[in-house]
């Protein structure tokens, strides 16, 4: 007989959500498996015979789930990291919502096994321990600006878009990168041109900082 196993991931999200409303924080999950039931239970997407096909398909989430959750850990300042050790199919595209739009940060390890695939086991060690011991910043908020005559007007990266220009952050490391693309909306009037980069949050010791680049 074959055993399977019943992965409710959505629901240990949702206690994880209703545990931290009152006070924010970040929730670290390691993920092996694709979650089989409830609400944001997944099915295997991938055709082994398109693997070698120039047609890539299911780029997309399955389901809006993950985003929406997110959402609501980010207005509770909760951020979700995910680690993925999964060994088989894992649709990034759809669980990675819950990281992308809460602030988080997501890992993928492939094949992750700490006897047949030592050097995925080293790599996962290596982030775990970087990931304790690397400095934090909680309910933070960013915002970018332009020299006039120049806009922003798309933004990549993890958090969620609060207004048109401030980027919400209920975690922040030193590790986190965004990117912004620009456009030349006026006649620039100048040689050169200045970008400035305004970061509002607390410490882990609960101060309340803003650093400017």
């Amino acid at each position: 007989s074959r055993e399977t196993t019943v992965n409710d991931y959505s629901a240990a999200l949702q206690a994880a959500y209703k545990l931290m409303t009152a006070t924010g924080g970040r929730v670290s999950v390691f993920q092996t498996q694709l979650p089989s039931v409830g609400p944001g239970a997944l099915k295997c997407r991938e055709d082994p015979n398109e693997r070698a096909g120039k047609k890539v398909s299911h780029l997309g989430p399955s389901t809006d789930f993950y985003k929406k959750l997110a959402l609501d850990c980010s207005a509770q300042q909760i951020a979700v990291d995910l680690f993925l050790l999964n060994s088989q199919y894992a649709d990034i595209a759809t669980v990675a919502g819950i990281s992308k739009y809460s602030g988080g940060c997501l890992h993928y390890f492939p094949g992750f096994h700490t006897v047949s695939n030592p050097v995925e086991t080293e790599r996962f060690e290596g982030t775990l321990r970087r990931y304790f011991i690397r400095k934090i910043g909680f309910e933070a908020v960013m915002r970018i600006r332009c020299t006039r005559g120049l806009s922003i007007h798309t933004f990549h990266g993890n958090f969620f878009v609060r207004s048109t220009d401030l980027l919400s952050l209920p975690n922040v490391n030193p590790d986190a990168g965004f990117g912004m693309q620009m456009s030349i909306e006026d006649n620039l009037e100048c040689n050169q041109v200045c970008f400035q980069a305004a970061l509002l949050y607390t410490s882990s010791k609960g101060e309340r900082r803003i650093r400017v680049h």
